[in-house]
């Protein structure tokens, strides 16, 4: 794929080189007309006016020639029964290059003022919310739209893109609910919750699993489907009001990582302290590496507190290569506005990094806090994204916990409801 335009940015470059990714080509740039002209590959004509007959012409709004941080005119209009934004009349209707750079980059959350609760970039505050898009990969639909175009245009042009697939996260921050918890903990529990009493007794002289475990159910589970998930640890070394899982210095739950490492892929789950201290981040990720013995390169952080950029540029510096954060703690959706997984792009410092993102879709908290759904209500929510993912070939990614697929009442049907989504996304894989 030859991609040409008379003003080759960082940005421009980055986007093509993500745009390879997409449509399972090697785009290349460049500024010679003459030899774009003269090429045979499938030919992108980023520039002001047509250049040829056989190309696929997108005319440039002007954001991926800057190289500040700007406020941005957004408009969604709707074309190819499709919201877009930075419309105009080149052979897409819209600039797909610059709107895609838009969303990936998260170009809108580096100068927004209002935080939630927690301190991260409100849902509500987002161009996906806004113009009722947040629930749909669109990103990936624009890409659709652009490989049927190229088919079109290059029909004698075979492309690969990638196809559908399938990874369950799980997110461990409450192990157990009495278990591994110690004797101050567990008459706390009692005190708040008298009629746990009976139930913590069993679970503490083993007559009785913990209800929070549903490690043995999972992984049962991800052998029948042949699945490969990633468990994401929280190992904080001191409990906070928001950081409550068991001591990474207690035996069971050193027990607990190492064995779920030495079948799985692990990940650090930085605490909610870790993004404003980097030597605290470093720290739990080489304690999860020191007890599961493996190399720790994946994270996602809890309650989902990241802030752009301060905080890829942590986790960059801490050795982590894949994020699995991109998504929101309080309504679920396509955060980044795409299923598939990218390179993160510092707009600060303008350029590509090592980073690489992974955004979720679903999540079982939302759903059930945030969203107040049925374990019903949530599996017909997932069958719907699982669905629109499969459409565009994407990456599905959901993120559930351990304690909500347990077998505590408070959370019933919820476990049944997993099981039996597993047997149907599995299916469709």
């Amino acid at each position: 794929m030859l991609i040409y335009s008379p003003h080759i940015s960082p940005r421009l470059l980055y986007i093509a080189t993500w745009l390879g990714e997409q449509t399972g080509t090697t785009p290349v740039c460049t500024d010679n007309k003459t030899f774009f002209e003269k090429s045979e590959e499938i030919k992108i004509n980023y520039s002001e006016n047509r250049i040829s007959r056989q190309e696929i012409w997108i005319k440039p709004e002007g954001l991926l020639k800057e190289y500040d941080i700007g406020p941005q005119w957004v408009l969604v209009s709707n074309i190819h029964q499709l919201p877009v934004f930075f419309s105009n009349g080149s052979d897409l209707g819209f600039d797909y290059l610059s709107a895609a750079f838009y969303l990936i980059s998260r170009y809108e959350e580096y100068k927004f003022i209002r935080e939630d609760l927690y301190g991260r970039y409100p849902h509500d505050h987002s161009i996906a919310f806004i113009n009722h898009f947040l629930q749909r990969p669109l990103v990936d639909e624009w890409t659709i739209l652009l490989l049927n175009k190229i088919s079109m245009v290059f029909p004698e042009i075979a492309i690969h893109p990638p196809s559908f697939s399938y990874t369950p996260t799980y997110d461990i921050d409450i192990s157990w609910s009495y278990k591994g918890k110690g004797l101050i903990r567990n008459i706390g529990g009692c005190l708040r919750s008298p009629n746990t009493f009976l139930e913590r007794i069993l679970v503490l002289t083993r007559l009785k699993k913990d209800p929070f475990d549903a490690y043995s159910f999972l992984e049962k589970h991800h052998s029948q489907f042949n699945l490969s998930p990633i468990y994401f640890f929280l190992t904080a070394p001191k409990r906070s009001e928001l950081d409550k899982n068991i001591s990474p210095y207690n035996k069971q739950f050193r027990k607990l990582i190492q064995t779920t490492a030495n079948k799985n892929e692990v990940g650090v789950h930085p605490s909610v302290y870790s993004h404003s201290d980097k030597k605290l981040l470093v720290a739990e990720k080489e304690l999860l590496s020191h007890i599961s013995k493996k190399t720790i390169t994946k994270s996602r952080f809890h309650y989902l507190k990241c802030r752009l950029p301060e905080d890829y540029r942590g986790l960059i510096e801490a050795g982590i290569t894949d994020d699995y954060t991109m998504g929101y703690g309080t309504i679920n959706g396509f955060r980044a506005s795409t299923s598939r997984s990218f390179l993160w792009y510092d707009l600060e410092k303008e350029e590509t990094t090592s980073l690489r993102i992974h955004p979720f879709c679903w999540m079982d908290a939302n759903s059930c806090y945030e969203q107040k759904m049925s374990a019903q209500e949530a599996y017909a929510e997932l069958l719907t994204y699982t669905d629109q993912v499969k459409q565009v070939n994407g990456t599905m990614i959901i993120v559930s916990h351990n304690h909500l697929l347990s077998d505590d009442s408070v959370f019933k049907g919820w476990k049944e409801m997993y099981g039996k989504f597993l047997e149907e996304v599995t299916d469709i894989k």
